[in-house]
Protein backbone atom coordinates (compact mmCIF):
# COMPACT_ATOMS: atom_id res chain seq x y z
CA UNK A 1 0.00 0.00 0.00
CA UNK A 2 2.85 2.39 1.23
CA UNK A 3 4.71 1.25 -1.89
CA UNK A 4 1.66 2.69 -4.57
CA UNK A 5 1.41 5.95 -2.39
CA UNK A 6 4.77 6.61 -3.43
CA UNK A 7 4.56 5.78 -6.80
CA UNK A 8 1.38 7.66 -7.16
CA UNK A 9 2.86 10.43 -5.79
CA UNK A 10 5.77 10.29 -7.95
CA UNK A 11 3.57 10.16 -11.12
CA UNK A 12 1.93 13.27 -9.90
CA UNK A 13 5.28 15.03 -9.58
CA UNK A 14 6.29 14.11 -13.07
CA UNK A 15 3.10 15.65 -14.24
CA UNK A 16 2.42 18.22 -12.40
CA UNK A 17 1.96 21.97 -14.14
CA UNK A 18 5.40 23.32 -13.57
CA UNK A 19 5.96 26.73 -11.80
CA UNK A 20 7.94 28.88 -13.35
CA UNK A 21 9.61 32.71 -13.22
CA UNK A 22 11.44 35.01 -15.57
CA UNK A 23 14.06 37.14 -15.93
CA UNK A 24 12.18 39.75 -15.27
CA UNK A 25 11.93 39.19 -11.90
CA UNK A 26 15.49 40.48 -10.60
CA UNK A 27 13.40 44.32 -11.12
CA UNK A 28 10.76 43.27 -8.74
CA UNK A 29 11.01 46.21 -5.64
CA UNK A 30 11.56 44.98 -2.36
CA UNK A 31 9.69 47.48 0.69
CA UNK A 32 12.42 48.25 3.08
CA UNK A 33 12.26 46.73 6.66
CA UNK A 34 12.83 48.05 9.87
CA UNK A 35 14.00 45.89 12.37
CA UNK A 36 14.79 47.23 16.12
CA UNK A 37 17.62 45.37 18.29
CA UNK A 38 18.73 45.82 21.56
CA UNK A 39 20.66 43.35 23.80
CA UNK A 40 17.83 40.82 25.02
CA UNK A 41 17.23 40.21 22.04
CA UNK A 42 21.48 39.86 21.27
CA UNK A 43 21.54 37.89 24.60
CA UNK A 44 18.38 35.38 23.55
CA UNK A 45 20.30 34.76 19.99
CA UNK A 46 23.68 34.48 21.97
CA UNK A 47 22.45 31.79 24.17
CA UNK A 48 20.66 29.76 21.76
CA UNK A 49 23.74 29.36 19.66
CA UNK A 50 26.39 29.21 22.44
CA UNK A 51 28.22 25.60 22.71
CA UNK A 52 27.68 23.44 26.02
CA UNK A 53 30.95 23.67 27.39
CA UNK A 54 31.27 27.64 26.96
CA UNK A 55 30.72 29.45 29.81
CA UNK A 56 28.65 32.85 29.81
CA UNK A 57 30.62 35.80 29.46
CA UNK A 58 30.82 39.38 28.53
CA UNK A 59 30.78 37.89 24.72
CA UNK A 60 27.30 37.35 25.60
CA UNK A 61 26.45 40.87 24.91
CA UNK A 62 27.88 40.78 21.57
CA UNK A 63 26.08 40.87 18.07
CA UNK A 64 26.76 37.17 17.04
CA UNK A 65 27.60 37.72 13.22
CA UNK A 66 25.24 35.48 12.44
CA UNK A 67 22.09 37.64 14.06
CA UNK A 68 21.92 39.04 10.82
CA UNK A 69 20.08 36.42 9.21
CA UNK A 70 17.01 36.43 11.76
CA UNK A 71 16.52 39.27 10.39
CA UNK A 72 16.86 38.30 6.63
CA UNK A 73 14.81 35.28 6.62
CA UNK A 74 11.89 37.22 8.19
CA UNK A 75 12.07 38.75 4.95
CA UNK A 76 12.71 35.65 2.94
CA UNK A 77 9.83 33.61 4.09
CA UNK A 78 7.39 36.04 4.11
CA UNK A 79 8.59 37.65 0.99
CA UNK A 80 5.69 38.37 -0.96
CA UNK A 81 4.51 40.85 1.67
CA UNK A 82 7.68 42.81 0.80
CA UNK A 83 7.39 42.68 -3.28
CA UNK A 84 5.70 45.57 -5.46
CA UNK A 85 4.57 42.81 -7.12
CA UNK A 86 3.35 39.37 -5.77
CA UNK A 87 4.23 36.35 -7.36
CA UNK A 88 2.68 32.82 -7.00
CA UNK A 89 3.25 31.48 -3.24
CA UNK A 90 3.94 28.25 -4.46
CA UNK A 91 7.27 29.65 -5.71
CA UNK A 92 8.07 30.97 -2.70
CA UNK A 93 7.87 28.00 -0.71
CA UNK A 94 10.10 26.11 -2.62
CA UNK A 95 13.27 27.90 -1.44
CA UNK A 96 16.03 26.09 -0.25
CA UNK A 97 19.03 27.88 1.56
CA UNK A 98 22.05 27.79 0.06
CA UNK A 99 24.66 30.10 0.92
CA UNK A 100 25.32 33.19 2.90
CA UNK A 101 28.29 36.19 2.85
CA UNK A 102 28.36 39.02 5.03
CA UNK A 103 30.25 41.80 5.02
CA UNK A 104 30.59 43.72 8.15
CA UNK A 105 31.24 47.50 7.59
CA UNK A 106 30.71 49.38 11.13
CA UNK A 107 29.45 48.57 14.60
CA UNK A 108 26.36 48.69 15.62
CA UNK A 109 25.60 50.91 18.37
CA UNK A 110 22.77 49.57 20.89
CA UNK A 111 20.31 50.29 21.01
CA UNK A 112 19.33 50.33 17.47
CA UNK A 113 16.42 50.44 14.70
CA UNK A 114 18.07 48.66 11.42
CA UNK A 115 16.91 49.90 8.46
CA UNK A 116 16.87 47.01 6.02
CA UNK A 117 17.37 47.65 2.12
CA UNK A 118 17.00 44.80 -0.02
CA UNK A 119 17.14 43.88 -3.79
CA UNK A 120 16.91 40.73 -5.95
CA UNK A 121 20.85 40.93 -6.20
CA UNK A 122 20.94 38.50 -9.12
CA UNK A 123 18.86 34.89 -10.75
CA UNK A 124 19.87 32.25 -13.18
CA UNK A 125 19.33 28.95 -14.36
CA UNK A 126 20.06 25.55 -12.54
CA UNK A 127 19.80 22.20 -13.36
CA UNK A 128 17.50 21.74 -10.23
CA UNK A 129 15.38 24.37 -10.97
CA UNK A 130 16.21 28.59 -10.23
CA UNK A 131 19.29 30.30 -8.31
CA UNK A 132 18.31 33.78 -6.42
CA UNK A 133 20.88 36.01 -4.88
CA UNK A 134 19.18 38.22 -2.38
CA UNK A 135 21.41 41.23 -1.09
CA UNK A 136 20.25 42.53 2.59
CA UNK A 137 22.04 45.89 3.49
CA UNK A 138 21.85 47.43 7.05
CA UNK A 139 21.78 50.33 8.19
CA UNK A 140 21.39 52.40 11.44
CA UNK A 141 21.30 56.35 11.67
CA UNK A 142 21.87 56.27 7.82
CA UNK A 143 25.32 54.26 7.89
CA UNK A 144 25.97 51.06 6.47
CA UNK A 145 26.61 48.44 9.18
CA UNK A 146 26.61 45.63 7.39
CA UNK A 147 25.84 43.75 3.70
CA UNK A 148 24.31 40.56 3.29
CA UNK A 149 24.15 37.90 0.07
CA UNK A 150 21.52 35.22 0.95
CA UNK A 151 21.67 32.37 -1.79
CA UNK A 152 18.66 30.37 -2.08
CA UNK A 153 17.71 27.87 -4.38
CA UNK A 154 13.89 27.55 -6.12
CA UNK A 155 13.65 23.76 -6.11
CA UNK A 156 12.06 22.62 -9.34
CA UNK A 157 10.77 25.73 -10.58
CA UNK A 158 11.79 26.95 -14.49
CA UNK A 159 14.10 29.62 -15.45
CA UNK A 160 12.78 31.37 -18.68
CA UNK A 161 15.45 33.93 -19.79
CA UNK A 162 19.34 35.12 -19.67
CA UNK A 163 21.03 35.08 -16.10
CA UNK A 164 21.01 38.52 -14.55
CA UNK A 165 22.45 40.29 -12.52
CA UNK A 166 22.76 43.55 -10.51
CA UNK A 167 26.66 44.06 -9.89
CA UNK A 168 29.42 41.86 -8.38
CA UNK A 169 28.61 38.06 -7.04
CA UNK A 170 30.71 37.61 -3.68
CA UNK A 171 32.19 34.30 -4.40
CA UNK A 172 33.54 31.70 -1.06
CA UNK A 173 36.81 29.99 -1.51
CA UNK A 174 36.88 26.27 -1.59
CA UNK A 175 40.03 25.26 0.70
CA UNK A 176 42.24 22.00 0.05
CA UNK A 177 44.43 22.44 3.04
CA UNK A 178 45.14 20.01 5.74
CA UNK A 179 42.85 20.19 9.00
CA UNK A 180 45.38 22.54 11.54
CA UNK A 181 42.30 22.15 14.31
CA UNK A 182 39.17 20.48 14.87
CA UNK A 183 36.48 20.13 17.58
CA UNK A 184 33.32 18.33 17.69
CA UNK A 185 30.03 19.90 18.51
CA UNK A 186 27.40 17.78 20.48
CA UNK A 187 23.85 18.84 18.68
CA UNK A 188 21.04 18.57 21.03
CA UNK A 189 17.37 17.11 19.47
CA UNK A 190 15.81 19.99 20.88
CA UNK A 191 17.98 22.62 19.21
CA UNK A 192 15.95 23.04 15.87
CA UNK A 193 12.81 23.90 18.01
CA UNK A 194 14.99 26.10 20.62
CA UNK A 195 16.65 27.56 17.45
CA UNK A 196 13.85 28.59 15.43
CA UNK A 197 12.09 30.43 18.34
CA UNK A 198 14.90 32.45 18.56
CA UNK A 199 15.88 33.21 15.34
CA UNK A 200 12.07 33.60 14.82
CA UNK A 201 11.77 31.48 12.14
CA UNK A 202 8.78 29.11 10.88
CA UNK A 203 9.87 26.61 8.56
CA UNK A 204 8.00 22.87 9.26
CA UNK A 205 10.59 21.19 7.81
CA UNK A 206 12.73 22.11 11.00
CA UNK A 207 10.32 21.89 13.46
CA UNK A 208 7.10 19.34 11.91
CA UNK A 209 8.22 15.91 12.00
CA UNK A 210 5.09 15.27 10.46
CA UNK A 211 5.81 17.38 7.56
CA UNK A 212 9.78 16.90 7.26
CA UNK A 213 8.91 12.91 6.38
CA UNK A 214 5.84 13.22 4.59
CA UNK A 215 8.59 15.58 2.05
CA UNK A 216 11.07 12.51 1.82
CA UNK A 217 12.92 13.48 4.92
CA UNK A 218 14.16 11.00 7.46
CA UNK A 219 13.56 13.47 10.38
CA UNK A 220 13.49 17.24 10.77
CA UNK A 221 16.42 18.72 10.03
CA UNK A 222 18.91 21.62 12.21
CA UNK A 223 18.85 24.70 10.30
CA UNK A 224 21.99 25.52 8.23
CA UNK A 225 21.88 29.37 9.76
CA UNK A 226 22.24 27.54 13.10
CA UNK A 227 24.86 25.10 12.30
CA UNK A 228 26.89 27.77 10.80
CA UNK A 229 26.27 30.26 14.06
CA UNK A 230 27.47 27.37 15.98
CA UNK A 231 30.75 26.49 14.09
CA UNK A 232 31.42 30.28 14.03
CA UNK A 233 30.56 30.94 18.17
CA UNK A 234 33.60 27.48 18.54
CA UNK A 235 36.30 29.75 16.61
CA UNK A 236 35.25 33.23 18.11
CA UNK A 237 35.32 31.66 21.78
CA UNK A 238 38.56 29.09 21.25
CA UNK A 239 40.68 30.87 18.65
CA UNK A 240 39.61 34.67 18.89
CA UNK A 241 39.25 35.20 22.36
CA UNK A 242 35.96 36.75 22.32
CA UNK A 243 37.47 39.06 20.30
CA UNK A 244 34.15 39.97 17.90
CA UNK A 245 35.64 43.45 16.69
CA UNK A 246 38.48 42.02 14.32
CA UNK A 247 35.92 40.17 11.86
CA UNK A 248 35.32 41.22 8.60
CA UNK A 249 33.49 38.87 6.70
CA UNK A 250 31.84 35.22 7.23
CA UNK A 251 30.48 32.62 4.67
CA UNK A 252 29.53 29.24 3.78
CA UNK A 253 27.89 27.17 1.41
CA UNK A 254 24.87 24.83 3.11
CA UNK A 255 25.94 21.21 0.80
CA UNK A 256 24.02 18.66 3.01
CA UNK A 257 21.86 18.05 5.89
CA UNK A 258 21.94 17.34 9.73
CA UNK A 259 18.92 15.22 11.42
CA UNK A 260 19.70 16.13 15.45
CA UNK A 261 20.34 14.22 17.42
CA UNK A 262 24.35 14.51 15.94
CA UNK A 263 27.29 15.78 15.65
CA UNK A 264 29.51 18.73 13.74
CA UNK A 265 33.10 18.82 13.51
CA UNK A 266 34.55 22.10 12.92
CA UNK A 267 38.01 22.29 10.86
CA UNK A 268 40.13 24.79 11.15
CA UNK A 269 41.77 24.25 7.35
CA UNK A 270 44.12 27.86 6.89
CA UNK A 271 44.94 30.51 9.83
CA UNK A 272 46.35 33.55 8.93
CA UNK A 273 47.47 36.63 11.59
CA UNK A 274 44.09 38.39 10.09
CA UNK A 275 41.94 36.38 8.83
CA UNK A 276 40.52 32.49 9.73
CA UNK A 277 39.25 30.21 6.95
CA UNK A 278 37.30 27.11 8.31
CA UNK A 279 35.55 24.16 6.56
CA UNK A 280 33.12 22.01 8.11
Amino acid sequence: MIFFLKLINKIKYLFRKRLKISSNFIYTQISDYNYPVDLKNIIAYNNVVKNDDQQISSGQKNLHPLFYTKISWKIIENLNDFLKNRIDDRILKTIVHQSEYIIFHSELKLPAKLNVQSKIWSIKAHKNGTKMLIRFDYYSDNELIATEYSGGLLFGVKYIGKSESLGEIPKTVKLNESIIWQKTIDIDKLLPYKYAEKAEIDAPIHTNPKFAKAIGLPDIILQGTCTFAKAINLLIHEKLIENYGIIQSVSAKFTGMLVPPNKITVRLLKQEKKCFSLMF
